[in-house]
């Protein structure tokens, strides 16, 4: 079995170049310019899978190039189905729609990472602040976290599925949450020693700047 970093390395090239070809032949959009920042998100979140996951998801990218299939462009037409329905059915004939027993996986991990997620709205208010909505109730304000977790683990197979379902269960057996450290990855990545370290700054630009910041979650708690 390749090394862990070889497999990420592997999966990140494969995932960039069916990035920079959603909507080819049309006007690239800034961040498909921007492989560093690609890499850096990507790189955070695979360096926290088991290597059994991570090598299965190579898999998957390595069958869908030999069938001449785009799963990056997959996972933003499953996130249509709540930010833009129109668009979604009349791109779904271009997707390759997961088994039931798929759906479910993805619908099961999504749960998961949304409540770890959600623990981290509550921990790191000001870094959570600065991205993504939590629920897709709130699409409208851009794509939120549930949609775009959703969106990418439908593109996944049931075997990749299991083997993060079976990671995720691991670490919470050990009172480890996947979603934090993926966060804290990233933002080592920018440059930040710690969570911690990260929310101070980020509430330092904030209170200076006189920014308001929403949460993506609050309005259902109340």
């Amino acid at each position: 079995m390749k090394s862990t970093n070889d497999v990420i390395e592997k999966i990140v090239s494969l995932e960039w170049e069916m990035f920079i070809a959603v909507n080819e032949g049309e006007e690239r959009a800034s961040c498909q310019e921007d492989r560093a920042t690609f890499e850096g998100m990507r790189i955070a979140q695979f360096h926290e899978w088991s290597l059994q996951a991570a090598q299965s998801y190579l898999d998957d990218l390595e069958t869908a190039l030999a069938t001449e299939r785009n799963l990056v462009e997959e996972k933003y037409i499953h996130m249509m189905k709540t930010t833009e329905p129109s668009r979604y059915a009349a791109l779904l004939p271009k997707v390759v729609m997961p088994s039931d027993t798929s759906r479910d996986l993805a619908q099961e991990i999504s749960d998961m990472l949304l409540k770890q997620t959600r623990a981290l709205f509550d921990d790191y208010p000001y870094i959570s602040g600065q991205g993504r909505p939590l629920y897709s109730t709130f699409d409208y304000g851009g794509i939120s976290v549930e949609t775009y977790n959703l969106g990418e683990l439908l593109t996944y197979s049931e075997k990749t599925l299991s083997a993060l379902k079976d990671h995720i269960l691991a670490l919470e057996k050990n009172n480890i949450s996947l979603a934090r450290n993926i966060l804290e990855r990233t933002v080592k990545y920018y440059g930040y020693d710690s969570l911690e370290a990260a929310e101070a700054a980020t509430k330092e630009h904030i209170d200076k700047e006189g920014i308001q910041i929403t949460y993506g979650c609050r309005a259902c708690d109340e």
